[in-house]
């Protein structure tokens, strides 16, 4: 079996049903082709829990060397210094980036996923890289039926994924506190300052507002109680004048008052 390169001597040979990965990606979304529907219904049968994704049959007829690739019974290994696109070998998988490879990844037993996983944590490859490795060989644990080693490989996945949204969380509510903030903790850290009028640097004006803005004290910074109807003593007001006057005339006091002052004051 094989997905990438030709076998040496392969023909063109028509396929009249394709088996799809509606859920892939557009450059995985074909998954072979097939000269009959049985051919076709048997491999996704067959394939779907190895691949982890469901498979769908649809007709489509056409012309190609891949066409039944998955009864191809012998394996032509990929030799050291054959390219990836080879015709020459039937690899299942090539490394298509040497340079950023962890080696010694392995998936044959449930020991030796675990320590594959245990390589990639320590490896110092950024958060991305490590879980695109993980997902990898748990591809290749499941297309080969190890079923319990591409477990393992899941499990670290859903792990970082988890670690993912923890640090997404993060830099939103550190995006959150504002500019001089980013730049205190910038300073803090030991980090380079960007100079002015670098690529990157905040404009002067984006500067002057965010530190107004942080040197702005609310209510709640300066201590003072948001709840402001209780503080002090309570002093009961008494409404002495008329409120049925209207506005534009001279206020006259209610009798009670009225009688009060003539009594006491004449």
């Amino acid at each position: 079996m094989r997905v990438a390169g030709r076998q040496t001597g392969a023909k063109v040979k028509p396929y009249t049903h394709m088996v799809v990965q509606p859920s892939a990606p557009k450059t995985r979304y074909i998954f072979s082709m097939h000269s009959s529907e049985a051919k076709a219904k048997a491999a996704a049968k067959k394939y779907e829990p190895l691949v982890g994704n469901p498979l769908k049959v649809i007709k489509q007829s056409g012309k190609s060397v891949k066409t039944d690739m998955f009864e191809a019974t012998k394996r032509i290994p990929r030799k050291k210094g054959q390219p990836a696109g080879s015709d020459k070998h039937s690899d299942l998988y090539t490394d298509e980036n040497p340079k950023g490879t962890i080696h010694g990844l392995k998936f044959a037993t449930v020991d030796d996923a675990k320590a594959s996983v245990s390589k990639i944590k320590n490896s110092g490859k950024k958060h991305a890289h490590q879980i695109q490795a993980a997902i990898a060989m748990e591809q290749r644990a499941r297309v080969m039926g190890k079923t319990g080693p591409a477990a393992v490989y899941r499990a670290f996945i859903n792990k970082m994924k988890k670690k993912t949204k923890a640090m997404q969380k993060e830099d939103i509510q550190e995006k959150n506190k504002g500019l001089w903030h980013n730049i205190n903790q910038r300073r803090k850290s030991g980090k380079r300052m960007r100079k002015k009028g670098e690529k990157g640097a905040p404009s002067p004006e984006a500067m002057a507002q965010a530190k107004a803005s942080s040197e702005m004290t609310t209510a709640a910074d300066a201590g003072i109680p948001h709840d402001t109807k209780n503080m002090g003593p309570r002093i009961k007001t008494t409404t002495m004048h008329d409120k049925r006057r209207k506005k534009d005339q001279m206020p006259v006091l209610l009798k009670r008052f009225r009688k009060y002052i003539e009594d006491n004051y004449g």
